[in-house]
């Protein structure tokens, strides 16, 4: 019995010196843990930076490119502004050129149209609803010929087409004066009742350029054609057949 006392007091002790002995180890001396799964992330995609400017049928504007990069560069000539009137100008100047450029070919190829189709039906007018005053001569002399109500309803045909022209791509003047909308294409006022503007931005510029070639030729032709007729005062549809 005089042992007992002794051996539980050694033995409290050793315990108590194990006990504090675990509580010093080393985290890498523990028992290891259980495994976890680390999931990695996949990488995100890269995604292109926006262009600044938005893309208009097809066309971003390049501000390094030729007439920012618009179709129009056509063989023969190719990049022909000898004068330099698309050089050094921002992306509204350069949409505002292209606008005055296709509406002007516009106007000139409906004006060679009427100035043959005008002459050759000259002798057929008067005395009919479709066409009451009586027309002769050379094309230049026409419009001087029409009545006050046909004068009238043509200047006022001509003020609603601009009209509407100017609220689809212009800027209201009290924001910015002569200013192209950013997201207006010069020329594309949204009028295609036959459905032919195509969808691809490649048959898309191919179909300017078209447009385009077009239009230069008849605004050369026009100016011929008024010319012609000042000089010796005939039709051209006379001096064709004469």
């Amino acid at each position: 019995s005089s042992r007992g006392p002794s051996i539980r007091t050694r033995t409290a002790s050793m315990l108590a010196l194990t006990l504090s002995a675990q509580a010093f180890v080393a985290p890498a001396m523990r028992a290891p843990l259980a495994p976890s799964r680390v999931v990695m992330s996949e990488e995100a995609p890269v995604v292109p930076e926006a262009p600044a400017t938005p893309t208009l049928n097809g066309w971003t504007y390049d501000p390094k490119a030729f007439v920012g990069g618009l179709p129009g560069a056509i063989a023969p000539l190719g990049k022909f502004d000898p004068a330099g009137f698309c050089s050094d100008k921002s992306l509204s100047e350069i949409k505002r050129i292209r606008e005055a450029e296709i509406m002007h070919c516009r106007v000139a190829m409906l004006a060679v149209v009427g100035y043959l189709v005008g002459e050759a039906v000259a002798p057929l007018t008067g005395g009919n609803f479709i066409a009451p005053t009586s027309i002769s001569g050379p094309a230049n002399s026409h419009l001087g010929q029409q009545n006050l109500f046909a004068f009238t309803a043509l200047t006022i045909t001509i003020g609603v087409g601009e009209l509407y022209r100017a609220l689809v791509g212009w800027v209201p003047p009290t924001e910015s004066a002569f200013t192209i909308r950013e997201n207006y294409y010069p020329g594309d006022i949204g009028f295609d009742p036959l459905g032919l503007k195509p969808s691809s931005p490649a048959e898309f510029k191919a179909m300017q350029e078209r447009e385009l070639s077009n239009g230069r030729l008849a605004m050369f032709a026009v100016a011929g054609f008024c010319v012609q007729e000042i000089i010796n005062g005939k039709g051209i549809v006379e001096n064709l057949l004469s």
